[in-house]
């Protein structure tokens, strides 16, 4: 019966050390061996450069893809959203690139197109005939910085500073 209690006392004690932080790790150090480093932005470049580009860029980093009538549209994660025409299914065209920095996801409702702009939510839409791109609403600081890829990282920012990437440390 003893052995039973001791080992009971060990399974739940392994179980429980992932509760408790060991190793450093605070909230106010970084973290040890972080390999990449900021893309940062001022807020006021930030906000204009959300653009259509009429150019198409190669896939390269895909995240979420998202379907509306004949179009799909495909994360470049933190970049943007590549434009496929998909009016004929068994040759889909890349025709165009919806530059959205810091950019993970991607709403449509009607004709409006919602994405996160690394911390911030906007609402935009796209006239295809003029090939422009208007932002018709922007919430500011409705997300976090972005994290690094290999999980948070904590750095000196000033107010208006804005993560929007993160790139490998050579």
């Amino acid at each position: 019966m003893k052995k039973t209690y001791i080992l009971l006392f060990a399974v739940t004690a392994l179980l429980f050390q992932s509760c408790f932080p060991f190793g450093g790790g605070g909230d106010d150090e970084p973290p040890i061996g972080n390999n990449y480093e900021p893309v940062i932005m001022k807020r006021d470049a930030f906000e204009t450069s959300t653009s259509l580009e009429n150019i198409p860029r190669v896939i390269e980093n895909s995240g979420k893809i998202y379907v509306k009538d004949n179009f799909i549209f495909v994360n470049e994660i933190n970049q943007g959203f590549h434009l496929i025409n998909n009016s004929d299914p068994s040759n889909p065209q890349n025709i165009g690139f919806i530059k959205v920095l810091g950019s993970s996801d991607l709403s449509i409702k009607e004709n409006v197109l919602y994405a996160n702009n690394a911390t911030d939510l906007i609402a935009f839409t796209i006239d295809e005939t003029s090939e422009t791109l208007t932002i018709t609403k922007r919430l500011e600081n409705v997300f976090p910085q972005i994290w690094s890829p290999e999980g948070q990282s904590y750095y000196n920012l000033e107010a208006d500073d804005i993560i929007v990437n993160w790139n490998p440390i050579n």
